[in-house]
């Protein structure tokens, strides 16, 4: 179906589905208050009372108690009575991506709307949620939001969406929703706020989770000021550069990984043109690329981990660019669990589930690490919004390796949610059941690892 067609004012919230049954869609001229007094009582006929239009009350004898509508025992339960309404809200990728930059700007980015979902993912997380029993209405996160959200009477919100603007863009839905006090799927506006940050999500975790040494470029004199002290530049080459406060591998290249000053130059001048936001620059770690996929609360679950080779070649120095994701069915190959040592697994879990508490993230994450020939995990970054296509994502393809379906795992985020608000009591929380039959991978729980060598977390420089 076509999700944003054209005809329908921005105002409007995106169609679902041709084939999605009216009752599950909402109609444009839909009542936005709740239902009279008089429709809950079983006398939804009757017209709103007027002035002098008052009945008697009826008096309740032995014989018609039975009878009376709010006392009949046959009367369906709230559950049954309507189905509980999801607002599905994202960020939806045009079909022809056409970026409004001013004409006397760079060029328009070819991963502008990379962090946008796709139709075909939005299509499916829609239908899935109506077979489920939901009330579906997908809602782009725009300017129109928040009426939406006021006069949707939502029971949950499936938080997927990016955000415009800058580094504090995927905080605006879950803040809205706490402003409103509607139940959200996700971490809350800080946590978001702070992982898109990577300077600030580093900051966070280096007291107990090692992150390579870094430096945020704000201007090129940063750079050069850096390059002018009389110690010498504190970073060690091969270093690392990306957008400071950008997902989804946008602004990463082959060329980020940078092994003189003058190709770092180059690339931190790019990187600022193009996006105009802080560039990250951080110590490249030669060694094995490894995501590691985390649901629920509390001591999260770890769905697995992915260890992420080029198709062909070395590791040590691979980069795990936006055109190797753009073309990974050829260009890399995952391993899961990783082509690691027990001891290097057990490390890398360790350190996923004391990032995901320092960052306090909620019902689901993907955090990524850089893991040297000492088996040391070194923090890259942390996702508290991993894709959920369900034929690519690393979080999809690392539950689908590790016995999860897709189904399942979109079903457990909802349902940590859920129940961390208080909608679900704990025993109706389910486990996947291929969880519990899927193979046996190298990881224990947190307080079952030993203790791992203490190592001084890397310093900000600057």
């Amino acid at each position: 179906m076509n999700l944003a067609p054209a005809a329908e004012p921005p105002s409007a919230p995106l169609p679902l589905l041709d084939g999605v049954a009216p009752a599950t869609s909402v109609q444009p001229d839909e009542p936005e208050e709740p239902p009279s007094t008089a429709a809950r009582t079983g006398d939804a006929a009757r017209p709103f009372a007027r002035a002098g239009d008052v009945r008697p009350l009826q008096a309740v004898t032995p014989e018609n108690r039975r009878t009376r509508p709010e006392n009949r025992r046959d009367r369906p339960p709230a559950s049954r009575r309507r189905p509980r309404r999801l607002a599905f809200v994202c960020n939806l990728r045009p079909p022809n991506p056409t970026p409004a930059r001013p004409a006397t700007s760079a060029p328009p980015l070819d991963d502008e709307f990379e962090e946008f979902d796709s139709p075909a993912t939005v299509d499916a997380l829609a239908r899935f949620f109506q077979t489920e029993g939901y009330h579906v209405t997908v809602l782009e996160a725009d300017r129109t939001l928040p009426r939406r959200l006021m006069t949707g009477h939502f029971d949950l919100v499936f938080n997927m969406a990016e955000g415009r603007g800058g580094r504090c863009r995927e905080a605006l839905v879950p803040a809205l929703c706490e402003m409103l006090g509607l139940h959200y799927t996700g971490s809350d506006p800080l946590t978001l706020a702070a992982t898109l940050d990577k300077a600030v999500a580093k900051r966070l975790v280096q007291a107990e989770v090692c992150t390579p040494a870094w430096l945020l470029v704000l201007k090129m004199d940063d750079l050069r000021e850096a390059f002018a002290r009389p110690d010498g530049f504190a970073l060690r080459f091969p270093v690392f550069a990306k957008p400071n406060d950008e997902g989804s591998s946008k602004g990463i290249r082959a060329t980020s990984r940078c092994e003189t000053p003058a190709q770092l130059e180059a690339i931190c001048r790019d990187l600022l043109d193009k996006y105009g936001r802080p560039v990250l620059v951080e110590e490249f770690v030669r060694g094995a690329e490894v995501t590691v996929g985390l649901v629920g609360n509390g001591t999260p679950e770890i769905v697995g981990l992915m260890h992420v080779l080029p198709a062909a070649g070395p590791s040590a120095d691979f980069v795990y660019s936006l055109d190797v994701k753009r073309t990974f069915e050829t260009s890399v190959r995952y391993a899961i669990p990783p082509e690691l040592p027990p001891a290097h697994c057990e490390a890398v879990a360790a350190a996923a589930l004391r990032a995901f508490r320092l960052l306090d993230c909620r019902d689901v994450a993907r955090i990524d690490f850089r893991v040297d020939a000492n088996g040391t995990p070194w923090f890259i970054e942390a996702n508290p919004l991993p894709g959920l296509s369900p034929t690519s994502g690393d979080l999809v393809i690392t539950a689908r390796a590790m016995g999860w379906t897709w189904e399942q795992l979109v079903t457990r985020i909802v349902r940590s949610a859920e129940f961390r608000q208080g909608v679900l009591r704990p025993m109706l929380v389910p486990k996947p059941e291929a969880a519990r039959r899927r193979p046996a991978l190298a990881v224990r729980a947190l307080a079952e690892l030993p203790l791992l060598r203490v190592l001084g977390p890397a310093r900000p420089v600057g």
